[in-house]
């Protein structure tokens, strides 16, 4: 006996038709809830990072301090790589989950979501883990300890129980998750600050970060819903899934490959067979320091992954307006990062972490003006895979890695680190220019629209690189040249943007408002005010 579709029929608790499953349960959302969890979400993760990055940096630093710029580079290469094999770990199978679970959840199909969660933690454990494991023990230089570390808690732990981390999206808990998310950090920074003192290796600090992350992976399991928690810990066989998931997830895995390559500093990979061991350091802090400075509007796309897909699945008209949204608040808070933060920081990296690293001063700004405009179109992601275009994102993505490796291999044996600025800057843009194309065709928007939301970005890197070139001649303390780069900057951002029209509309500081918590509203409210320029449609 088979079913309509030629497929065997299946089980209560496996994914099947409506039929089988039920209506959906009163726990469906409306696009009010999707929204206001979304908010929540983003406020607790820029509450997150307000704490853990400048706690971060100051670890960071005192790594550069104590290993010096070589070993620095070696601790680079090293998370680099697991970095990869995290994106490996993941695949396509994960991000199909998100986006098919999110639909369910949003809907109300609960059983449906259990049913998808038992089947991915059954893909990871019974193909994911063996084959994960082999990468990593093959390709990792390091000792036969640091190894099995690598593998018990880089691997198998995230393999076993990481399905709980996607629940918090496919919920949309993003809030819970921050939480989690801030006591991790926390407790991994003070771990690695205790073995870097005693041990003084980039190993040692290298498999410290994994075994506290891995072992922080099973509090997501506390605010999950109880069925979920049961299909985590229940894995079983990936069969019976529905329709269009495998093409998604085979597309978004060679995507997530590809597209981790272009987007993380993959480049330190090429330098490290071709460059100096100093050239490696200064462009692994570079990088570090650029992420470091848009943590804070990274927060945002975390969230809006499982919201936009939700908010497809209950209100698909609302998805161009959230679209536009979401690019005026990204570009906004990005460009005031840009014009108050990038030019203070690279003055200081020689005083902060020494003469060895005083070449990666210009490269922290190229680097950071190019993560900033990353950062702005970056929630381009979530609504391409809302609409579940796996082969969109794939073939950007190939695109963007061909031109990223041809650069870095031409350009980084002549000039060094800027060979691998610019290659990674190209191929970066490249993916997203890629999908911005796709993604405002489909909503029916012109590059008029995009360019009217995305001014403030624009405006905030002109601030920076002016202001870093300007005043390198200037005859003053490094301290007092920061301070006064942050003052003129950010005054000349917020002058600008309001000269402009552009910024928040009053709309959308109303949202932004509302989401924030209690505590901080009254002066989180004066400046998201600030960034209001942009009148009333």
């Amino acid at each position: 006996m088979t079913t309509p579709d030629g497929r065997p029929p299946q089980d209560a608790d496996e994914l099947g038709p409506a039929a089988v499953l039920g209506p959906p349960s009163e726990e469906a959302l409306d696009r009010g809830s999707l929204q206001e969890r979304a908010v929540r979400g983003v406020t607790w993760t820029m509450i997150h990072t307000a704490i853990a990055i400048p706690v971060a940096f100051l670890v960071n630093l005192l790594i550069a301090r104590v290993l010096g710029v070589a070993d620095y580079g070696r601790l680079a290469f090293l998370t680099a790589l697991m970095e990869f094999v995290s994106g490996l770990l993941a695949s396509g199978f994960g991000a199909a989950v998100m986006q098919f679970g999110s639909k369910a959840h949003a809907a109300g199909r609960t059983q449906e979501v259990a049913a998808l969660l038992s089947k991915w933690q059954g893909f990871r454990v019974l193909f994911a883990l063996p084959i994960l494991s082999v990468v990593v023990v093959f390709a990792t230089d390091v000792s036969p300890a640091a190894i099995a570390v690598a593998v018990v808690f880089g691997v198998v732990l995230p393999s076993t129980l990481d399905g709980a981390a996607a629940c918090l999206g496919i919920e949309n808990k993003t809030a819970a998750g921050a939480k989690i998310t801030l006591i991790t950090s926390l407790a991994t920074q003070a771990a690695v600050v205790v073995v870097l003192l005693l041990a003084r290796t980039p190993e040692a600090v290298w498999f410290t970060r994994l075994i506290v992350s891995g072992l922080a992976i099973a509090l997501c399991l506390v605010p999950i819903s109880k069925a979920y928690r049961r299909a985590v810990l229940r894995p079983t066989l990936p069969r019976h899934l529905p329709t269009g998931f495998l093409r998604f997830a085979v597309l978004m895995g060679a995507s997530g490959v590809v597209g981790g390559l272009v987007t993380s500093r993959s480049e330190i990979f090429v330098m490290n067979a071709v460059a100096t061991p100093a050239a490696v350091g200064i462009f692994a802090l570079a990088f570090g320091l650029s992420s470091h400075v848009f943590a804070p509007a990274q927060a945002f796309l975390g969230p809006l992954i499982p919201a936009i897909s939700g908010l497809r699945e209950v209100d698909s008209d609302a998805v161009s307006p959230a679209f536009r949204r979401v690019m005026r608040v990204g570009s906004t808070v990005v460009g005031l990062l840009c014009a108050g933060v990038i030019a203070p920081l690279a003055v200081l990296v020689p005083s902060l972490y020494g003469a060895q690293f005083a070449q990666a001063a210009p490269v922290v700004v190229a680097l950071s003006i190019s993560a900033g405009l990353v950062t702005c179109f970056n929630p381009v992601y979530a609504f391409v895979t809302s609409r579940l275009s796996g082969g969109a994102v794939l073939k950007a993505n190939l695109v963007a890695l061909a031109l990223d490796l041809g650069l870095a291999f031409a350009l980084i044996p002549s000039i060094g680190v800027w060979g691998a600025v610019i290659a990674n800057a190209a191929g970066a843009l490249t993916t997203l220019t890629i999908l911005l194309r796709l993604e405002l065709r489909q909503l029916g928007l012109g590059a008029s629209d995009l360019l009217a939301d995305t001014v403030p970005v624009l405006v905030g890197s002109a601030v920076a690189a002016v202001g870093f070139v300007a005043t390198e001649g200037v005859q003053v303390p490094p301290v007092v040249r920061a301070v006064a780069l942050a003052l003129v900057g950010t005054g000349a951002y917020l002058g600008g943007v309001r000269l402009v029209r552009s910024g928040l509309s009053p709309t959308d500081a109303q949202v932004l408002s509302r989401g924030l918590p209690a505590p901080v509203r009254p002066v989180g409210s004066i400046m998201v005010r600030l960034i209001t320029g942009r009148p009333a449609a």
